[in-house]
């Protein structure tokens, strides 16, 4: 089974990376774009066979355009708002133990 990654800096955010993953399945074969900070899946598009059954030829751009520019939006965002939510719990933790000091 051959796996190839690439890895490249997701232009949506400049402190994001996306790791994409080309794995083979049986008909086809599968990107897998990763968050490489949160290693949370963004998107998996399929990818067609070379004609002589081969892994396809493609770029990193061309798996993030099959993604799509709002998908990776809204990742982002999701993302973003995640990690701010637990810089917030643990800031509000932090200051409830100070209180109690």
């Amino acid at each position: 089974m051959t796996v190839s990654y690439l890895s490249f800096r997701v232009p949506y955010s400049a402190n994001r990376d996306c790791v994409i993953i080309i794995k083979p399945r049986r008909e086809a074969y599968q990107a897998v774009c990763v968050d490489a900070a949160t290693r949370r899946t963004i998107a998996s598009p399929s990818l067609q066979r070379d004609s002589n059954g081969a892994r396809p030829r493609i770029s990193a751009a061309e798996v993030i355009g099959m993604v799509g520019s709002y998908r990776l939006a809204s990742a982002a965002v999701d993302l973003e708002a995640d990690e701010l939510a637990d810089r917030s719990r643990r800031i509000s933790s932090q200051l409830r133990s100070r209180r109690r000091l």
